[in-house]
């Protein structure tokens, strides 16, 4: 699975390479330091991602977008106010933009920071995971308290920033079909996801990682260091985080560890069963439509075995 997922990153990527002087120039921003080392990172399927150690010590993780204009001058905003309730996240040190080849590469550096990605520390001693799991919880519950009437200028970059969920049923329906699931058992899944974020409408939307997987997560010395990639941050139902939590992680990083340090207790009330059933399933056809688009047919039929699971439990 893990070759795979690699053949499937190196196929995304494998257009996206910045001339090295142009990375170095970026970095003149935040010093004068000539750079000593560059690591190119291949972790995400959006942004081309490097490390770079320069000769005075200092370390930062440059990210590169294309034709996503704003996306770092709105990741910028989001990080910035979740550190300020004290959130761990890498500072933004700098955001600019350039030229390669009449292309104009959206540029953003951000401090490293310390550790390594959750998803790499498995190996960690199982009350060392829980106790990581619970502090991202309670770092989340901050987060979530940035409701949608509390964005003042940054209302801006979240205009046009709900999916419909409904408008691309067709494609759910094709890609699980191909996938093997049940056409029934999906049209009565559809239905259910649509009736039951209808019905919860009321409920207070708030900002949202909205990518939320052991891979956006640093340990260092068995302690968060922080939460990374905000780059589909969004305003949400809190509740979503959990249901993308629990078909990235579990069972290995159980959803009720996120639970037991969020702090906002109340959010696990009368009707967040089925909403978080309802998000857990919706995730899982988001991600096979995405798979089954880009060719990755292992995480296709991942996405497939977790639905068939989701399905059973709900007797679709």
């Amino acid at each position: 699975m893990a070759d795979a997922y690699d053949q499937h990153l190196a196929a995304l990527h494998a257009g996206f390479e910045t001339p090295d002087a142009l990375i170095r120039q970026a970095a003149r921003a935040v010093t004068a330091s000539p750079v000593a080392a560059k690591a190119r990172i291949v972790h995400g399927e959006a942004n081309e991602v490097y490390a770079l150690a320069f000769e005075s010590g200092l370390e930062v993780i440059v990210r590169i977008a294309r034709r996503a204009p704003g996306l770092f001058e709105k990741e910028r905003w989001a990080i910035d106010r979740c550190r300020a309730l004290g959130v761990a996240a890498p500072e933004v040190l700098w955001i600019q933009r350039l030229e390669d080849g009449g292309e104009t590469l959206e540029v953003c550096i951000l401090e490293k920071l310390p550790g390594q990605r959750l998803s790499d520390s498995l190996e960690l001693p199982r009350e060392t995971l829980h106790a990581v799991v619970r502090e991202l919880g309670d770092h989340l519950s901050r987060m979530h308290s940035i409701t949608a009437d509390d964005l003042g200028e940054g209302a801006q970059f979240f205009a046009d920033d709900t999916d419909d969920f409904l408008a691309v049923e067709a494609e759910f329906m094709d890609a699980g079909v191909r996938a093997g699931l049940s056409r029934a058992a999906l049209q009565r899944a559809i239905r259910f996801v649509a009736a039951t974020l209808a019905a919860a409408a009321p409920l207070p939307r708030a900002l949202t990682h909205n990518d939320l997987r052991a891979c956006h997560v640093m340990v260092h010395d068995g302690r968060l260091s922080g939460l990374i990639d905000f780059g589909q941050v969004s305003i949400d139902s809190p509740v979503n985080e959990f249901g993308k939590w629990a078909y990235w992680e579990e069972p290995g990083l159980p959803v009720a560890w996120l639970e037991e340090g969020y702090g906002d207790k109340g959010l696990f009330g009368e009707g967040y069963a089925d909403l978080f059933a309802a998000h857990r399933i919706a995730n899982a056809l988001w991600v096979l439509r995405w798979y089954t688009m880009t060719g990755y047919a292992e995480g296709a039929q991942r996405a497939a075995g977790r639905l068939a699971q989701y399905f059973a439990e709900r007797r679709f």
